[in-house]
């Protein structure tokens, strides 16, 4: 980390000392946007708002492009596969158990809550954090052959990466989009440096088979429209995403405490 990244304030937390519990474990208020309150449990991550924020996601409840006032990311065990055609109603009893307001954005993950990572850095006053969880057992490179051969499939089997971004600063839509590229560009990094490999064709995985990406910004502001890899903000978007990921997958003791 150069002096420059230092005086940028970053920031890390981790579950991994915090769970299993039943019970939920509240995340520090400088890992998260101001008016945010945010936990976590066994059960999964509860992310509450203080109002509506501009969202662009792939999440399975509350994707595409609109406004929310939560963001959930909802542990499944075996006994929820059944109700894995109505993810909306999984994540809708999930956030009315942790209190969370509609709308709400919610995904859903196989991966232990512990693997959850947090990375925040504050760049000229603008905050830009992400939230992590993952698990390979659905590792896949794009263009594997698919598992299921319909048009319309059933539920696939879960083992996934769920990346939130989320930033004080307000983004255009195509911002939004671009920002969407850039996180999944930097998780197929990810992957790559770790030689994590699809089953299938044992080639370097760019994700799993049912990754899950989000981006909320603010809905105030003069809204930046670039994010690319040729801003500060497209490279610590990618930064940060990589170091959380990277520690998610192959977690190393002490990385709370600094990059």
């Amino acid at each position: 980390m150069t002096a420059a990244d230092g005086a940028r304030a970053w920031r890390r937390w981790s579950a991994r000392d915090d769970l299993p519990s039943a019970a939920v474990q509240s995340i520090p208020a400088a890992l998260v946007l101001p008016g945010w309150q945010a936990g976590v449990a066994d059960s999964g991550l509860a992310v509450a708002f203080d109002r509506p924020w501009h969202c662009l996601s792939s999440a399975v409840a509350g994707g595409g492009w609109g406004t929310a006032q939560g963001f959930a990311n909802r542990h499944v065990d075996d006994h929820d596969r059944a109700a894995l055609n109505t993810p909306q109603t999984l994540i809708a009893d999930f956030a009315v158990q942790r209190g969370l307001a509609a709308p709400c954005v919610g995904m859903l993950t196989a991966a232990s809550m512990r693997s959850l990572r947090i990375a925040t850095v504050d760049i000229e006053g603008e905050l830009v954090c992400v939230f992590v969880t993952a698990g390979l057992a659905n590792a896949r490179r794009a263009g594997d052959c698919a598992d299921r051969r319909e048009l319309r499939p059933g539920p696939c089997e879960v083992g996934t990466i769920n990346l939130a971004l989320a930033t004080t600063l307000a983004l255009t839509p195509a911002a939004q989009v671009e920002t969407l590229t850039t996180l999944t560009e930097a998780k197929a990094a990810t992957l790559q440096s770790l030689d994590a490999r699809s089953p299938l064709s044992n080639a370097i995985a760019t994700g799993t088979g049912t990754d899950a990406t989000a981006v909320f910004c603010a809905d105030t502001g003069e809204a930046l429209p670039y994010t690319g890899k040729h801003t500060l903000f497209g490279e610590y978007a990618a930064r940060l995403v990589i170091d959380a990921l990277t520690d998610a997958i192959r977690p190393q003791s002490g990385w709370v405490d600094g990059c």
